[in-house]
């Protein structure tokens, strides 16, 4: 009986040690500050906001130095992501004018090396298919 009695003590006190420093471990997740954003030749200023919760998950607001404001968030155990939808110049045609288009960019937590995914509407470039372009980014700290 004491055996079995030490033995639940000692899982009680494993699980709690794990949980703390889960939920510690999620507060050092946020990513905040001044950032340069890298995407080929264009640069600019991204300054980053965040919060955490118990479990994670993480959100915030990033504004940029050419006006942008946008939603910043991170699942737990997942990438970095910017979702930018219906951006009137968010696809480039092939002639170097623009249309409209969805946005998405994804960071490696750990390295902020990432990729840009764009998305054309329907119509866009005179084109009535969806196209799609990914090329690589990077947040540098600024």
């Amino acid at each position: 009986m004491v055996t079995s009695l030490r033995a639940s003590a000692l899982a009680v006190a494993v699980a709690g040690i794990a949980v703390a420093t889960a939920g510690a471990a999620s507060a050092d997740d946020r990513l905040d500050g001044e950032f340069v954003f890298v995407n080929g030749p264009t640069q600019n200023r991204w300054s980053i906001t965040t919060q955490c919760n118990p479990e994670g998950a993480c959100g915030g607001t990033v504004s940029s130095s050419t006006g942008m404001i946008a939603h910043i968030s991170r699942v737990a155990g997942g990438p970095w992501t910017v979702e930018r939808h219906d951006v009137p110049n968010g696809w480039t045609c092939a002639d170097g004018s623009t249309g409209p288009g969805d946005l998405s960019y994804a960071f490696d937590p750990a390295t902020l090396a990432g990729t840009a995914t764009y998305t054309s509407k329907p119509g866009a470039c005179n084109d009535p298919n969806v196209l799609q372009h990914q090329n690589p980014i990077s947040l540098l700290p600024a």
